[in-house]
C-alpha cells in the first residue's frame, strides 16, 4: 500500500471515528433531577438537545398542560404568545408562538405542526413537533424559525409517576453564530421542564383524566 492510500485509509478511519463519537449524547446540565444532553446533528452547526426529568405526575396532566398551548407564556421560557391555529384532528394541529430575544437580537416566531400518538404496548405517549414555516406570512419585527423536528415523550414508570423526554433541534434563523446559540443551548429545556415539574408536582395543580389517554 502506498503512503498515499495509507494516509487516506487512516484518515477516513479517524472521520469516521470523530463523526461517530459526534453523534453521542453529552451529558451538560445534571440539576434538580434534570439532565440535559446535547449532541452534534446532521448537517448543521447548531446542536440538538435533549432532557430527562421525572415528575410525581400521570400521563394526562402532563399532556393536558403541553396541549395548553394558549398557556404557553406562564411557563415556558421567554415565551411571549402562543396559540392554536387548527386542529386538524383531536390529536394533531398547528401551533404559533412568539420568543423574546435579546437586543439587538430580533425575537423568533415559529408555526409547528403537531401529532399526539401512545404506544398501545409500553402506553408511552409523543407528541412529534415539526417546524411548517410558510403556514403563516411572516411578520415584521419577527424572524421565521425556518426548522424544527423534536418530540415531547411521556413515559409512564409507575402508577403516577412518568419520566419525560423533551428533545429538540432547531436552527433559529437570522445571524445569531451557532457558537452562541450551543454556549446557551441547555437553559430553554431546563427551565421548561423545570417549571413543567413543579406545576404538575403542586398540590393546587388539578388531577386529570382523559379519555384519548391510557393509564398505568
Amino acid at each position: 500500500m502506498s503512503a498515499l492510500r495509507l494516509f487516506l485509509s487512516i484518515f477516513t478511519l479517524l472521520l469516521f471515528s470523530f463523526n461517530s463519537y459526534s453523534q453521542e449524547w453529552k451529558l451538560r446540565t445534571n440539576d434538580q433531577g434534570i439532565k440535559i444532553y446535547t449532541r452534534s446533528f446532521e448537517n448543521s452547526n447548531v446542536q440538538e438537545f435533549k432532557g430527562e426529568v421525572t415528575v410525581k405526575s400521570n400521563l394526562s396532566g402532563i399532556l393536558s398542560l403541553i396541549d395548553s398551548v394558549s398557556e404557553y407564556p406562564k411557563w415556558m421560557k421567554n415565551c411571549l404568545f402562543s396559540e392554536r391555529l387548527k386542529k386538524t384532528s383531536s390529536s394533531s394541529g398547528y401551533t404559533y408562538y412568539v420568543i423574546h430575544a435579546p437586543w439587538p437580537v430580533s425575537d423568533r416566531d415559529a408555526c409547528t405542526y403537531y401529532k399526539v400518538t401512545q404506544d398501545t404496548a409500553t402506553k408511552t405517549v409523543t407528541v412529534a413537533l415539526k417546524a411548517v414555516p410558510t403556514y403563516l406570512p411572516e411578520r415584521s419585527g419577527r424572524v421565521r424559525v425556518p426548522s424544527l423536528v423534536g418530540s415531547w415523550q411521556l413515559i409512564p414508570i409507575s402508577k403516577g409517576v412518568t419520566k419525560i423526554i423533551y428533545q429538540v433541534h432547531c436552527d433559529i434563523g437570522g445571524m445569531v453564530p451557532a457558537l452562541i446559540i450551543n454556549a446557551y443551548i441547555t437553559e430553554t429545556p431546563f427551565y421548561n421542564l423545570l417549571s413543567i415539574k413543579k406545576i404538575v408536582e403542586s398540590p393546587l395543580y388539578p388531577k386529570m383524566v382523559r379519555a384519548d389517554v391510557r393509564e398505568m
